[in-house]
């Protein structure tokens, strides 16, 4: 807060006010312009820290959607194998299912950074184009989650088919037929999550230049 105090004489003349008048407003234009730089230096030194935490964290997103990317090419060969033992066992071959390892793999993506970085306003302080990239990165991020979810929602019908121990040529006619489209789904769920990981990635890569 700034205070304006009285002078400690009284005032005698038109010159005299004058000078008073000058040195007051100085006096605030100095204290406005430290007040002012002071707080410049603030958003600065919150934008350099915010700058710093998402970067981090989109690279460490990035490293964990690698992994997945990896995990789930494999997932969709092992769904290919899935698919095509399911259909010859319906047209009456009893394929070896051995080489069939179904499983889901996936990393929650942080976003705890951005978040904050938003609700406290310090994107404000950033440049446009750079917050336009990094908010590009965290929406991709999302669909790409929202993918993810999809996917491992169908995914988990799967596993109500073969309980465990159980070989899966004894499986039912009926569960046959509706294994298929399952199948099938999650196939698709798996081929869009891969393509969102991809994009994902490629904002990713745009952020952090």
């Amino acid at each position: 807060m700034l205070d304006v105090h009285a002078p400690d004489h009284g005032i005698h003349g038109v010159r005299d006010f004058s000078i008073h008048l000058l040195t007051i407003t100085a006096g605030l234009l100095i204290a406005l312009g430290l007040e002012a730089g002071v707080e410049a230096m603030h958003h600065r030194h919150q934008r350099i820290e915010a700058e710093a935490t998402i970067r981090r964290e989109i690279e460490e997103n990035r490293s964990k959607l690698v992994k997945m990317q990896g995990n789930t090419k494999t997932e969709i060969a092992n769904l290919v194998l899935a698919l095509a033992f399911i259909e010859d066992l319906r047209s009456g071959k009893r394929d070896d299912p051995s080489k069939i390892k179904l499983g889901f793999n996936i990393e929650p993506l942080q976003s705890a950074s951005w978040s904050t970085a938003s609700a406290t306003g310090v994107l404000n302080y950033m440049e446009y184009d750079k917050a336009q990239r990094f908010a590009t990165a965290y929406h991709e991020q999302e669909l790409f989650e929202s993918a993810a979810a999809q996917a491992l929602g169908h995914y988990e019908v799967l596993d109500t088919y073969i309980p465990k121990d159980e070989d899966p040529r004894d499986l039912k006619p009926q569960d046959i037929e509706t294994a298929i489209p399952d199948l099938r789904r999650a196939l698709a769920d798996l081929n869009s999550m891969s393509d969102w990981g991809r994009a994902t990635m490629l904002t990713y890569d745009e952020a952090l230049k």
